[in-house]
């Protein structure tokens, strides 16, 4: 994997995994690492294999688990005074889920830097984000192709069921008028941790920012500020 960091002194390494369009210099993306520079904060962003410029291999929920791997122990490396918190958007929140759940089932060494997760945009799973796919609405026309898209990623990213067994604080941010992903599939995270007996998770709703630009919204950014400033003394 390629990738780039932005090096600040608050002791705070952020671990940015991005969603499933293009790669980590689309224009959004640099706009919400500005705002976390500004704040102070290390950012640490990549492009999975497949993506961008990092080649060797086509992408698979497999090998971007692999990467997010890569990266987190190489960031525990490059900054060994710092403490992690893992950010991810969109496909990204899947993804972070999934490999963060696995270095705690594995337990992992490198889960003892990781203070907290921030799921920005998230869903439910793959299968229930599929099901706002224009392609998928299209297909769902006809009886013989109905639900066919949603169908193939069934059990790919279950971000509704291993959420709540994540040992980490949470913190969703979620705009109200997100139309890829809507905010349901936060409330039903939040819902799913809470009926677990999870309670260090929480839920910001933004009142703007659509699907990639929750970070223009300054009171979600202060709620992300506050949270990473509070799981930073976590032990």
């Amino acid at each position: 994997s390629n990738g780039l960091y932005l090096h600040r002194v608050r002791g705070v390494v952020i671990l940015y995994c991005h969603g499933a369009s293009s790669n980590r210099g689309k224009p959004h993306r640099i706009e919400f690492y500005k705002v976390f520079q500004a704040l102070g904060y290390t950012l640490v962003t990549f492009d999975y294999r497949g993506f961008g410029d990092s080649k060797g291999c086509r992408a698979s929920d497999a090998t971007v688990e692999a990467d997010c791997r890569q990266v987190l122990g190489w960031a525990v490396r490059r900054f060994p005074d710092h403490q992690v918190v893992v950010w991810g958007h969109s496909l990204g929140s899947g993804i972070s889920t999934k490999f963060l759940h696995s270095l705690q089932t594995e337990g992992s060494e490198f889960l003892q830097r990781v203070r907290g997760l921030v799921l920005e945009s998230a869903f439910m799973s793959a299968e229930e984000a599929a099901k706002n796919f224009p392609a998928a609405k299209y297909w769902n026309y006809f009886r013989i192709t109905r639900d066919r898209i949603p169908r193939s990623m069934s059990g790919i990213f279950p971000t509704v069921s291993l959420l709540p067994q994540l040992q980490l604080p949470v913190l969703l941010v979620h705009a109200e008028d997100d139309h890829t992903i809507p905010l349901q599939h936060s409330v039903e995270l939040h819902r799913a941790c809470s009926r677990a007996g999870k309670t260090d998770v929480h839920l910001h709703s933004a009142s703007s920012g659509q699907h990639r630009y929750v970070h223009r919204d300054s009171a979600a950014m202060e709620a992300a500020n506050k949270f990473i400033k509070q799981v930073k003394h976590v032990l």
